[in-house]
């Protein structure tokens, strides 16, 4: 009975270790949580329709002119967002092409089943100065910068999938988080 009990004891601690969840309150997920707590403030941005935005390997090509490239393995629920004309590279950095580097979902901050937060990183890039000259290496971060943005769907509910999720979603914030250090 002695060893039932021990192997009992081993076990539940074993599983217990195992299923643990992320706390939001602490780690990588605190800064967005900040943010969307401070910063928030329900926004309403124009989705441009499919026929708009081209997908070529790592890059979306939005409108002929605007572009947001993205890294080749990022996985295709992020190219779905992309796909369907959600982000506008103008909103994230005021320039027609952006490079995004990190996307992440933020599954913790999802306050109910029509919302899905995410993040993402960027690097800065002022192509318009002299290449070579120290203005030009200076004018560029080393380090990321952290935006954060949120998708609505009123339709959507815990059976949604995401790509369903995504077609019917509208962009309803945009916010830059900061840089990472």
């Amino acid at each position: 009975m002695k060893h039932i009990f021990t192997i009992a004891f081993i076990v539940f601690f074993a599983i217990k270790g195992k299923g643990q969840t992320e706390n939001i309150d602490s780690g990588k997920h605190y800064p967005a949580k900040e943010h969307f707590e401070t910063q928030y403030k329900k926004q309403e941005h124009l989705k441009y329709r499919k026929t708009q935005v081209r997908l070529e390997k790592n890059r979306a090509i939005i409108n002929v002119v605007k572009s947001i490239e993205f890294p080749e393995n990022i996985g295709d629920r992020f190219k779905l967002i992309f796909e369907n004309g959600l982000l506008d590279p103008m909103l994230i950095n005021g320039n027609a092409h952006v490079k995004i580097s990190v996307v992440n979902e933020l599954p913790l901050l999802n306050t109910d089943p029509q919302t899905k937060r995410f993040s993402f990183w960027i690097f800065r890039r002022n192509e318009n100065l002299k290449k070579g000259t120290l203005e030009s290496i200076l004018g560029n971060n080393v380090n990321p910068e952290e935006y954060y943005f949120e998708l609505y769907n009123e339709k959507a509910d815990n059976n949604t999938s995401f790509q369903k999720f995504v077609e019917g979603a509208e962009l309803t914030y945009i916010g830059y988080g900061g840089i990472i250090i």
